[in-house]
């Protein structure tokens, strides 16, 4: 039986690496329905949902995941991505804090920085209409944990600032106007 599972896991992945990942996520649940504690398997259709922006049953993928081996940071990382997805910045920092604890390599947290960026630029630049005060909010606790998690980010300062200008907070804005130019390298 664990060559059968072995050879769905890995069509899944190679279905979810090329893109198609309503089919991966088919093999994925094969796995997981002879192995529900199937980590791997958890994390990959977790990842696979979350592509699809189906963030609530990706969570549900990666709080899975933590139960089956809680100290693996991965899993908690993923989980805050999703929390931020669905605009829970506080259940998002906690799960992050986690991830870094169980993962302290500085290039970790440099990289979870970028994605949780990432996220919160996504938030002012996809959808037909402009972003409202709503998501502007939402975006900046996205730039703020950011900006935890990098406090050197200076594209994550720029991105404050510009939130803080379209909230009206023009103290806020300067503030980190100041910040993102006291970052800038020198001579750039």
């Amino acid at each position: 039986m664990s060559k059968l599972l072995f050879a769905a896991f890995n069509e899944g992945a190679k279905l979810s690496m090329t893109g198609d990942h309503e089919a991966a996520i088919s093999f994925f649940d094969k796995v997981l329905a002879v192995d529900a504690k199937h980590f791997p398997a958890l994390i990959a259709k977790g990842s696979s949902l979350a592509q699809l922006g189906r963030a609530q049953e990706a969570l549900r993928c990666f709080e899975r995941a933590i139960e089956v081996d809680p100290s693996a940071a991965d899993p908690h990382r993923d989980a805050a991505l999703c929390q931020l997805e669905l605009g829970e910045p506080e259940a998002a920092a906690e799960l992050m804090e986690r991830a870094i604890q169980l993962n302290g390599d500085p290039g970790y947290r440099e990289a979870s920085a970028i994605e949780v960026y990432e996220r919160g630029n996504a938030l002012l630049t996809r959808g037909p209409r402009r972003p409202d005060k709503a998501r502007y909010r939402q975006a900046r606790h996205t730039f703020e944990l950011a900006l935890e998690l990098a406090p050197a980010y200076v594209e994550a300062a720029k991105a404050l600032a510009d939130v803080w200008e379209h909230l009206g907070d023009t103290a806020q804005r300067d503030q980190y106007t100041q910040l993102a130019s006291r970052l800038r390298p020198k001579g750039a």
